[in-house]
């Protein structure tokens, strides 16, 4: 029998290479969307089903949809992004980013654990990022986002030991996306000039990333591995930031961090 794999946020960019490498190794698929009917260049062989993943009740009805298919693997890969002062960053707007990348994933996650646990088998891959580890000026909501994420997969991971369930943490960096960060600094803000530095900074960036497909070879190698790591950092010079961050002085890697955005 198939094993099947059940993504987030597959229309597009890593999900949907997630989704075409995982039709080329023979897996089921099942892909979500928030409007299913207006992707375009669908994939053939992928099970499409509308999900907001900042709504508990499309996670809900989502859920209520595929609940009676088994659930091999799990890839919590939706997501969005925002770039702004903490002044200038709405509570509003704070806790919107949280539901679409930390709490609506918790809420599908916990959907599906207890099929993994009771079959005592399964694996759940969530996507990340390196600002999961690197705080990056102006990206406060979303590094928080990320942070949070690193916490609380690394703490799922060793509860699921006992039952056979894998659980890993893939960080992207500088991988090609059509994700646009919500902006939120208004021209008129002291702080504009060095918010719109850090979007044009990544606006350029993006012309020059890596393809979604680093991330989609990365993910599949860990759904391979009968033992995977905790953590998997991948594209761009991912590795050797990660390596470097981890004997840099705090104060060192925050220079770092700030001349990598143009920031003295």
């Amino acid at each position: 029998m198939k094993q099947t794999i059940f993504i987030t946020g597959a229309s597009s960019g890593i999900g949907k290479s997630i989704a075409k490498l995982s039709l080329e190794k023979g897996y089921k698929v099942i892909g979500t969307s928030r409007n299913p009917e207006t992707i375009k260049d669908k994939l053939e062989g992928v099970q499409y089903v509308a999900l907001d993943i900042a709504s508990p009740e499309s996670i809900d009805a989502c859920w209520n949809e595929i609940k009676d298919q088994r659930i091999d693997v799990l890839v919590n890969n939706a997501g969005q992004s925002q770039i702004g002062p903490v002044e200038e960053t709405s509570l509003e707007k704070l806790r919107y980013l949280f539901e679409v990348n930390f709490f609506g994933l918790i809420h599908l996650t916990k959907k599906i654990l207890p099929q993994m646990r009771e079959r005592r088998a399964g694996t759940i891959v969530n996507i990340g990022s390196l600002n999961g580890r690197f705080a990056a000026p102006y990206y406060s909501s979303y590094c928080a986002t990320k942070f949070a994420l690193s916490g609380y997969t690394q703490s799922l991971r060793s509860e699921m030991k006992e039952f056979n369930v894998h659980v890993a943490l893939v960080e992207p960096n500088h991988i090609a996306s059509n994700i646009v960060p919500d902006f939120n600094c208004g021209e008129d803000s002291e702080y504009f000039p060095y918010a719109d530095n850090i979007r044009q900074s990544v606006k350029s960036s993006m012309s020059k990333a890596e393809s979604a497909s680093v991330i989609s070879n990365t993910v599949m190698s860990v759904i391979l591995k009968k033992a995977p790591s905790p953590i998997y950092v991948s594209g761009g010079n991912a590795g050797m930031l990660a390596f470097v961050k981890r004997l840099l002085p705090d104060k060192m890697a925050e220079k770092m961090i700030r001349n990598a955005y143009g920031l003295k």
